[in-house]
């Protein structure tokens, strides 16, 4: 793992964490950051999804207010208008307060969880572990017809799950940058899975983008990821470790990058 940087003005980072850990222990202490709402959801889960549910949200808020130096319990997190219909309960993930430009987009699976920070621009990323992974049954419902084109092509079962999780991470973290998740027809969208990228994927609905840049996350055997922005996107994306000593070392983003005037 890189040492973490400041962001920069075109910068990401993407933090890591995953619930069976050290920190995650020592963050279920914290769960009084959380909103109600978000202790009402968490209640409603089968104990290892709402394990990491928690986790990953009590991790959010403290970052969070990590780069806009506040206490994380002020946080007042909610969504952005969704650009489709125009329903301000289910657009994308946005701080509500305090002002600011920050923009941020969480993700989880298999026990772990992402997330995609930055400022200025909306993004997305999003998380699958192969494990468990039946590309037969949900490429049909997902892939393009060139994409699936090129999912019968190989013969190697690996091969094929590796493709369509590619394809699958791209394509959401697509929508979710725009803002509309899973009511997209994800069949609509190419996203060019046989390339390495990052690649240019064009989808976008009202006023948001209408082409991205996605870029593939290392997150090593049997996890895949990815995290989409406006194209052209400038800026690296540094993935970050999670855990408190990461978040001490965290620098501020300034009151003239950060805050909303």
């Amino acid at each position: 793992m890189n040492v973490m940087t400041p962001m920069d003005q075109a910068g990401t980072h993407v933090w890591q964490g995953a619930a069976a850990s050290a920190q995650a222990d020592r963050d279920h202490d914290r769960v009084g950051l959380l909103s109600p709402g978000e202790l009402d959801r968490a209640s409603l889960l089968a104990p290892d999804t709402a394990r990491l549910y928690l986790a990953s949200h009590v991790a959010t808020r403290r970052i969070l207010a990590g780069y806009l130096d506040r206490d994380p319990a002020e946080l007042q997190l909610g969504r952005r208008v969704c650009p489709q219909c125009a329903d301000p309960l289910h657009g994308a993930p946005a701080v509500s307060w305090p002002r600011t430009t920050l923009s941020f987009n969480l993700t989880a699976s298999g026990g772990s969880w992402l997330l995609a920070v930055t400022h200025g621009q909306p993004l997305g990323v999003d998380l699958a572990i192969a494990s468990g992974t039946d590309p037969e049954r949900a490429a049909p419902l997902a892939l393009t017809a060139q994409e699936l084109d090129r999912l019968h092509r190989l013969t190697d079962p690996q091969l094929r799950r590796a493709l369509f999780l590619r394809a699958w991470t791209r394509k959401e973290a697509v929508v979710k940058a725009v803002g509309v998740g899973l009511v997209t027809d994800l069949r609509q969208i190419e996203v060019a899975p046989e390339r390495p990228g990052p690649v240019r994927v064009r989808f976008g609905v009202g006023s948001s983008p209408r082409e991205w840049t996605v870029q593939d996350l290392p997150l090593g055997p049997g996890r895949f990821a990815a995290v989409a922005r406006p194209a052209p996107a400038a800026g690296r994306v540094q993935l970050c470790e999670y855990s408190d000593q990461a978040l001490y070392a965290l620098a501020p983003l300034s009151s003239q990058a950060a805050i909303a005037a």
